[in-house]
C-alpha cells in the first residue's frame, strides 16, 4: 500500500525540532508527530510521480531527521518514540514504491526503428516491335498524275511505276520545283534537254512528263535496259556516264538508290 504525501517539508519540521531543545524532548515529539501524520494525512500526489531529483532530496531528509531524533534526548533511545516511528513508516513506504536499480532502464521503452521503404522497380516499356518496312506514303495527291503517267507508259513503253519512281525523286510531285542546277517540272528537266524534246512549257505537267518519260526512254535503250546506268544517265548526263562510267558522284549514287526503292514501292 503506497503512502500518499504532497510538499511535505522535512526540513521544516527538523528546523522546529531542533529549535526547542532537549528539555521539551517529549513534547516535541508529540509536536512533530502530529506535524507528521497531518502531512500524510493530507497528502494526494503518490511518490511515483514526484522527479527523481526531489525524491532523491526527500529520503536524504528524512534520514537526517531520523538520526536528529535519535540524538535529541538526554538519555539514550530505548524504544523509538512515535515521531520515530512515523518516520520509519514514510522512509519504509517511500523506499518500497522506488524502483529496484535496472528496473526503471529495462521497462523505458525503447525508440521503434521504423522500416525504410524499399524502392520500388521501375517499370521500362518495352521496346516497340519491328515492324515491316514501311510504304511509301504520298505528301501530295497524284490521282490527277495518274491519267498523265498512264499516257505517258503506253506511248514510250516505260512502266508506270518506273515514271512515278523517277517523279517522286526529282520534285516529289510538284510541277513547279526548280532545282540550283536550274531544272525544271515534275521531272526536272534542263531547258536544254527541253527544248530538244519539244517543251514549249516545262512547268506544264503533261509535257514536262511527256518529255521526261522520252528521255528516260532513250537512256535505257542506250544502256541496254539497265536501269542503273539508265538512271545515272538521267541524272548526270549521258556524256558523263561514257566517260567515267566507275566514278560516280555521290549524289547519283544516292539518286539511283532512292527512285529503285521508289520504283520497289510502288510496284509491289
Amino acid at each position: 500500500m503506497s503512502l500518499p504525501i504532497q510538499n511535505i517539508s522535512l526540513l521544516d519540521s527538523l528546523s522546529s525540532l531542533r529549535q526547542t531543545g532537549r528539555s521539551t524532548n517529549s513534547r516535541n515529539d508529540r509536536g512533530f508527530s502530529d506535524r507528521l501524520d497531518e502531512a500524510v494525512a493530507g497528502g494526494t500526489t503518490p511518490v511515483a510521480t514526484l522527479q527523481k531529483a526531489r525524491e532523491a532530496a526527500q529520503v536524504l531528509s528524512m534520514q537526517m531527521l531520523q538520526a536528529s531524533i535519535s540524538i535529541a534526548g538526554d538519555s539514550p533511545i530505548t524504544a523509538p518514540s512515535r515521531a520515530q516511528s512515523s518516520v520509519n513508516s514514510l522512509l519504509q513506504a517511500y523506499l518500497a514504491q522506488q524502483p529496484a536499480r535496472g528496473e526503471e532502464s529495462s521497462t523505458t521503452p525503447q525508440p521503434q526503428l521504423q522500416p525504410q521503404p524499399q524502392p520500388q522497380p521501375v517499370e521500362l516499356a518495352p521496346p516497340p516491335p519491328v515492324s515491316a518496312p514501311k510504304q511509301i506514303h504520298e505528301t501530295r495527291n497524284t490521282a490527277w498524275l495518274d491519267p498523265i503517267i498512264s499516257k505517258a507508259s503506253l506511248k514510250y513503253g516505260v512502266e508506270a511505276s518506273l515514271i512515278k519512281a523517277v517523279i517522286k525523286a526529282e520534285s516529289n510531285f510538284n510541277p513547279q520545283a526548280v532545282s540550283h542546277a536550274g531544272a525544271q517540272g515534275l521531272m526536272q528537266l534542263m531547258p536544254a534537254t527541253a527544248r530538244s524534246l519539244g517543251v514549249r512549257d516545262s512547268f506544264d505537267p503533261e509535257q514536262n512528263v511527256m518529255a521526261g518519260t522520252r528521255f528516260l526512254r532513250d537512256m535505257l535503250n542506250r544502256y541496254d535496259n539497265n536501269l542503273e546506268s539508265a538512271l545515272a544517265a538521267y541524272n548526270w548526263g549521258p556524256g558523263n556516264v561514257d566517260k567515267s562510267p566507275g566514278r560516280l558522284p555521290r549524289e547519283t549514287r544516292n539518286y539511283q538508290t532512292r527512285v529503285k526503292e521508289f520504283y520497289s514501292s510502288y510496284t509491289g
